[in-house]
């Protein structure tokens, strides 16, 4: 999960809780200024990644991360914040509203990756069963 700006909470909190305690799959944020900075290294085809594309003053550092991963050819979902309406709000504030933008999407798509994995949002190994 890779995201700036203030959608970096929005991928923090996607890849923490719902990737690796809901579903069980390995994550990591990765904020889009970071990338350059080691996680790139694992980027070749095939490798996934899904970014959550900002407006505003970040946007740059996530088209940057969106060329270099297309060029080696990372699987790539983008969820573009210009491309879900963000710039219809002013455009001093529009960037500020990216990451609630952003999580009412992966609701939409959350629950459509436990039904498609059989594996409810609900589903826990330790948590509220175990001692911690």
């Amino acid at each position: 999960m890779m995201g700036s700006g203030p959608s970096f909470g929005a991928a923090h909190q996607e890849s923490i809780c719902i990737l690796l305690e809901m579903q069980w799959i390995n994550s990591a944020s990765i904020h889009s200024g970071e990338y350059f900075h080691g996680p790139f290294e694992i980027t070749e085809p095939g490798t996934p990644f899904i970014l959550l594309q900002s407006s505003g003053r970040t946007r740059p550092l996530d088209d940057r991360a969106i060329r270099f991963i297309e060029r080696y050819q990372g699987k790539l979902q983008l969820i573009d914040a210009d491309k879900l309406g963000i710039q219809d709000l002013p455009t001093d504030v529009g960037e500020y509203f990216c990451g609630l933008l952003h999580n009412c999407v992966l609701d939409v798509y959350n629950l459509a990756l436990a039904t498609a994995r059989n594996h409810p949002l609900t589903t826990r190994r330790y948590m509220w069963k175990v001692e911690y």
